[in-house]
């Protein structure tokens, strides 16, 4: 039963993240359109996006499921299912009407953004891991 809990609280925890992000780039790109509103069904559109894309993340990324398998093949896995989850989204909902932009144009910024994220998420966890192993290091040589 604390597993469930657990599990339920690194959702919502992911959820609320993803949520917010999304958010943040709608009023982003709403500024540079033009966009003064943001209509009620886009709300519930975005709550469902951030909604499936923590379980894609959790799936993927947590120890519980998959953890045999490579982090390079995690990767690549998830990029292609966020891609294809976010143009089945654009699509079914029209989103490219209401942002002005074309998939082609799309796949750059989701490609460019999503470079980034995760050769961000490598350097963090690389430079707290070299920390972790110097303080592990010095941790020894003091017994």
């Amino acid at each position: 039963m604390k597993d469930f809990y657990n599990m339920g609280y690194e959702l919502k925890s992911l959820t609320g993240l993803f949520f917010m992000m999304i958010i943040l780039t709608y009023g982003v790109v709403s500024l540079f359109i033009g966009n003064k509103i943001m209509p009620l069904g886009l709300l519930w559109e975005f709550i469902s996006l951030a909604l499936i894309i923590s379980i894609i993340q959790f799936i993927l990324y947590s120890e519980k499921f998959l953890s045999k398998v490579s982090i390079k093949i995690k990767v690549v896995a998830h990029y292609l299912i966020l891609l294809s989850v976010l143009n089945i989204f654009i699509n079914y909902f029209n989103w490219t009407e209401l942002w002005g932009i074309s998939n082609s144009i799309f796949f750059m910024i989701y490609t460019g953004y999503f470079m980034l994220v995760t050769i961000n998420f490598y350097a963090y966890k690389k430079l707290t891991g070299e920390r972790f192993n110097d303080k592990l290091i010095k941790y020894k040589e003091n017994l």
